[in-house]
């Protein structure tokens, strides 16, 4: 109770209002996108929204709690934070702990923990307390890139051996955006990318289901049936819904056609139930949430909130654009959740969490700047010599 009323931020409310709008939304789209899925699968329509809205609930209990605990306080256990991320990781992987869906082997037994999701979380806030740390040296190769760098390798291979290639790509993207804020040399970033092309391709390449998720986006009519079949049912979606779409509930894709509809194609229920006005306004509240959150940054109490703010934020906006660039079929499928909207717990209080921990920073802020700028107004005035 102490930390509580000693840390009595303010909120932000351009922050808290994109996120309740984004959670209000990808409830009501999580409840008419699993209706059939649920009568299907489970013999209950509502089996997957209720869920849903319980891991709703605790998200947004969990959002609160960390808009009161300072930021400071997950920096100065980063470590340990980190260990406990890798350990769980590991943990998935033991044969017979681990539990396994599609051919992969992704969640804990105990609440269907995900710990790729968490390590999201984990990864972002190691960085941000070991980048602040190094101060100027941040931008240096030994001191800034290779730490982090050999830190996300360990992530990314465990995560791959869950055969989570898009999880993977979500980690050392947010490891390397954060590089990015702390002014590394282009050129490393230059000398990554020449280098990563080949090795994702070459990891690509070790398994047929995701070479044909390839040939399925760049040919999808050519295999209608096939590794094309998601992408058309998509792509009939977003024709259906035209211009302002056929109406809350009243998607037919949904129903059978489209493959996991409540999960990784629900932008493209979005598309056909609320038109293309729905897609721009899910889109745009993105982006809106992504500025806020780099401003929060720029505005931060020091350096931790300064690298920790675009972190956290990345980690809810970069799998929000890749999701709804598979549904629009501008890459590849990956199987990547849209933050709010998919059916999944792990990944819904994943994205409560680092807003809650975002709020801190922009309250922090805010309070920093309300001082500086009281305690400008109240020096007392030199008086002309």
């Amino acid at each position: 109770m102490t930390m509580f009323k000693k840390n009595k931020v303010p909120l932000d409310t351009v922050l808290a209002s994109l996120a309740t709008v984004l959670l209000a939304l990808g409830l009501v789209m999580l409840l008419s996108a699993s209706h059939a899925v649920g009568e299907a699968k489970m013999g209950d329509p509502y089996f997957y929204a209720l869920r849903q809205f319980r891991h709703a609930v605790l998200g947004v209990v969990a959002m609160i709690v960390l808009w009161k605990i300072p930021y400071q306080f997950w920096l100065r256990w980063a470590n340990a934070i980190l260990a406990l991320s890798v350990v769980s990781l590991v943990v998935v992987l033991i044969p017979g702990v681990g539990v396994s869906a599609g051919g992969a082997t992704r969640w804990l037994p105990f609440a269907s923990v995900q710990p790729s999701e968490m390590a999201k979380i984990a990864a972002v806030v190691y960085a941000a307390r070991s980048l602040s740390q190094k101060g100027d040296l941040a931008n240096s190769f030994s001191h800034g890139f290779l730490p982090q760098f050999l830190v996300a390798a360990i992530f990314v291979g465990l995560i791959l051996m869950e055969k989570d290639l898009g999880g993977a790509i979500i980690v050392m993207t947010l490891i390397l955006a954060m590089l990015f804020v702390a002014g590394l040399k282009h050129i490393y970033f230059v000398i990554l990318a020449a280098a990563a092309v080949p090795a994702i391709w070459g990891l690509i390449s070790l398994f047929q289901y995701r070479l044909r998720r390839i040939s399925g986006w760049l040919e999808p009519w050519s295999d209608p049936q096939g590794s094309g079949y998601p992408i058309l049912h998509s792509f009939y979606a977003f024709a259906n819904g035209g211009l302002l779409g056929v109406g809350a509930g009243a998607s037919t894709q949904k129903l059978s056609f489209l493959p996991e509809a409540h999960t990784d194609y629900i932008f493209s229920i979005v598309g056909e139930e609320l038109g293309f006005v729905g897609v721009v306004a899910v889109a745009f509240a993105f982006l809106a949430f992504c500025c806020r959150g780099l401003k929060i940054g720029l505005l931060a109490k020091d350096l931790g909130g300064f690298y920790l703010a675009p972190g956290l934020t990345m980690a809810v906006a970069l799998p929000a654009f890749l999701n709804m660039g598979v549904a629009l079929a501008l890459w590849p499928a990956k199987g990547l959740p849209l933050p709010f909207f998919s059916y999944g717990g792990s990944s819904l209080m994943v994205s409560c969490a680092a807003v809650g921990i975002l709020l801190n920073v922009a309250g922090q802020g805010s309070q920093a700047a309300a001082a500086a700028k009281s305690a400008t107004n109240l020096a007392p005035e030199r008086s002309p010599t």
